[in-house]
């Protein structure tokens, strides 16, 4: 089965057939370089790992899926579930467009790929029974077994566990990645659900095969719904809903000719080898490749999740049509913020509210993506994927009078969020990358640290805490805290270069967290956009910079449970606290993820 399929134009045309175009003596050139300089950069190539390519210059470096056409498909809407819930995990067959043949997938609750869109009240408790139903794995020759938790046994009876992210769950039903189980297993789940109106998401959290999971379509989305936010017609905020309210799960794939899915990103690197990220060459919505969704001429709330495995997206309509965002990670900003673009990165969700009232029937507005994958990526190949899905505006009427004023602090609204606290501790945390001279290139690490180290942070319960994230590699990282919100404060230059070569780093192992101040630059910090300044769980580190989160460890009395409570794995092994990670979900596979504990 071949993945060599011509690559795409911009304009869903074939490109010139010659064997070797200048962009692909440039490519390849850069790619020689790139893998030359490894020592330097940290990618290097192992001949056990990576496969010769026996003809060079060899332009296509990466897999492609066959052309397809945009468009043509209609978004799905994912059906609605509430109260107490059995959602088994289990194998489907899924189409994604209507020039491909179908695909096995994964899908939670009866869908053939990702969930249906759980939807609770707030502070009313819900039980889910989770059961693995999943037969042999769909990426079964991308296991890595060499990644810390995964095995052989992953290939055919693939571990799963549930994750409500965003959520403040119990420590024993937050979705410990070691708290895993196997297929014909069932497990229950209690979530307490203290929390205020927003969009949580739920995913499998298996060390070692998230990224693979994930992919295969264990995601769904969770609306959380108070007595403000009801979700419901002539609701306190004016806000649309029913039909008007769209959930919107954003992802990119990799398919094979046939329709079914590949994982696979770079040619040169041998099946079941952790290779850095996949980056897909397709975009989804909903299960679907760039959909179209046919609206009414009015206001529209769309719920934005990316749940993609690496990939940030850079947000605009092609028309730059300005819409507004009216929420985030943890729930409404105090007012709509008005905007024509918006930065997502994977794990991030917004609300957003679109206005097609003004356009006239059969006016089609193009949702585009303009944001580059990381270098890496790029010079082998990788490229921008600028469609993303399409609105046709249909006749029918929608939900007029635009915008609501504001959101908080008026009648029949919740209270106005909270000005920034003052921390009580600054806590320093790193994102890094060590190299070595083997394939794969680089181990992704927090703090230095693998996962089993002792060392980890233990901040106290009802705490403000300052995390500076110093992030010292040349990738943009979202980082994600297990059940906490947090306030971005700012985010700042630091000169990486002077910061390593002056704290030495110890072997892998010991942990590595020196204080940033000296090292930040002149430039003045740069506050959040307007549309990031409300309650986050998930959080954009840039390359090169120490972005500063503020952060309350909630106790145990507002919890309504001990978040330090030892609990016991579906195996039987004693485990404790939760854990932070990266949300690039390959790098958090290869020890970019850690766990602390919230201590009395």
């Amino acid at each position: 089965m071949s993945r060599q399929q011509p690559r795409r134009t911009d304009d869903g045309q074939e490109p010139d057939p010659r064997p070797m175009s200048r962009r692909g003596v440039l490519r390849a050139g850069a790619v020689a370089g790139w893998v030359g300089a490894s020592a330097g950069v940290g990618w290097a190539l192992n001949a056990g790992a990576v496969r010769s390519w026996a003809a060079p210059p060899y332009p296509d470096l990466v897999f492609h899926s066959p052309p397809l056409t945009p468009y043509v498909d209609e978004l799905a809407i994912p059906p609605v579930v509430t109260g107490d819930l059995t959602l088994a995990a289990a194998e489907g067959t899924h189409r994604f467009h209507r020039d491909l043949g179908t695909a096995r997938t994964w899908g939670y609750g009866g869908q053939p790929y990702l969930g249906p869109t759980i939807e609770v009240q707030a502070g009313v408790p819900t039980r889910i029974v989770h059961q693995n139903r999943l037969g042999p794995h769909i990426y079964a020759a991308d296991v890595d077994t060499t990644l810390d938790g995964a095995s052989d046994l992953d290939r055919t009876s693939p571990r799963t566990v549930l994750h409500l992210h965003g959520a403040p769950s119990p420590p024993g039903s937050d979705g410990h990645p070691m708290a895993t189980f196997l297929p014909g297993r069932d497990v229950v789940y209690d979530f307490p659900n203290r929390l205020e109106a927003t969009a949580l998401w739920y995913h499998d959290h298996a060390m070692g095969i998230t990224r693979l999971n994930v992919c295969a379509g264990l995601a769904g989305m969770c609306l959380v719904r108070d007595q403000y936010d009801t979700g419901r017609p002539g609701n306190p905020l004016g806000l649309p809903s029913g039909e008007f309210e769209v959930p919107l799960v954003l992802q990119d794939k990799m398919f094979n000719a046939d329709g079914t899915l590949g994982f696979r990103v770079f040619k040169l690197v041998a099946a079941g080898t952790w290779e850095g990220g996949m980056t897909g060459d397709t975009v989804v919505v909903n299960g679907v490749v760039n959909p179209n969704l046919t609206v009414a001429r009015g206001l529209y709330r769309f719920r934005l999740l990316n749940a993609a495995n690496l990939r940030t997206y850079h947000l605009f309509f092609a028309d730059r049509m300005p819409f507004w965002v009216i929420g985030n990670d943890g729930g409404l900003l105090n007012a709509p913020v008005r905007t024509t673009d918006l930065h997502i990165a994977a794990g991030e969700r917004y609300d957003l509210l679109v206005d097609f009232s003004a356009l006239p029937p059969g006016t089609q507005c193009e949702l585009r993506n303009d944001e580059a994958p990381p270098a890496q990526s790029t010079v082998i190949g990788v490229d921008v994927l600028p469609r993303v899905m399409r609105f046709t505006v249909g006749a029918a009427q929608g939900v007029t009078g635009g915008p609501p004023a504001s959101l908080r602090g008026g009648t029949d609204q919740p209270a106005v969020l909270p000005p920034l606290p003052t921390p009580q501790k600054v806590r320093t945390v790193t994102v890094s990358q060590l190299v070595a001279v083997r394939w794969p290139p680089a181990k992704m690490t927090l703090n230095n640290l693998r996962f089993h180290d002792t060392d980890i942070d233990r901040p106290r319960q009802g705490a403000v805490e300052q995390w500076d994230i110093v992030n010292t590699t040349d990738d943009e990282h979202p980082i994600h805290l297990h059940l906490v919100q947090f306030r971005i404060l700012h985010r700042q230059a630091f000169d990486a270069t002077s910061y390593v070569l002056l704290n030495p780093r110890p072997a892998l192992g010991t942990r590595w967290a020196p204080p940033v101040g000296p090292f930040t630059l002149g430039r003045p910090a740069q506050r959040p956009a307007a549309w990031e300044a409300g309650w986050k769980d998930t959080v954009r580190a840039p390359s090169k910079m120490v972005t500063r989160v503020l952060v309350r460890f909630p106790t145990a009395d507002e919890l309504g449970f001990d978040p330090d409570s030892p609990f016991l794995s579906p195996d039987g092994e004693t485990l404790q606290g939760y854990v932070w990670h990266c949300h690039v979900l390959d790098h958090e596979d290869d020890c970019m993820m850690l766990p602390f504990r919230v201590v009395d």
